[in-house]
């Protein structure tokens, strides 16, 4: 198994994981910060995250048979891509499960960030 198919697979754990926890948090009351994703039901929100999940993955492969150099940048640049998008759906997959479980520090945690990002 190649390292950019584990990277496609836990691309698409992720984005389930946080397709279960954005809609449960949102049965339990918790406000969705994202405008769009708010706007959705949970049905029209899990095609969404199958279209993302696809589209990259059908990319991924497309552009790993080009042998160009161009090709192979692009690659490079959608695997890093999809790395940091991971990296950053995971963080937030987590937030929100430490949400639904009741940790009153991630609350706190939000609100100091959020500080934080209102000063840059």
């Amino acid at each position: 198994m190649e390292k950019t198919d584990l990277l496609m697979m836990t691309f698409a754990i992720v984005n389930l994981a946080d397709y279960m926890t954005t809609v449960k948090g949102i049965e339990m009351g918790f406000h969705e910060l994202n405008e769009f994703v708010s706007s959705l039901n949970p049905a029209s929100f899990l095609l969404l995250k199958i279209a993302i999940v696809a589209t990259a993955f059908a990319l991924l492969l497309y552009t790993r048979r080009l042998s160009f150099s161009l090709g192979r940048g692009i690659y490079i640049g959608l695997v890093a891509g999809l790395a940091i998008s991971t990296a950053v759906l995971g963080i937030c997959s987590v937030h929100n499960l430490l949400l639904l479980t009741g940790f009153p520090e991630v609350e706190f945690l939000v609100k100091v960030m959020t500080g934080v990002l209102a000063l840059i």
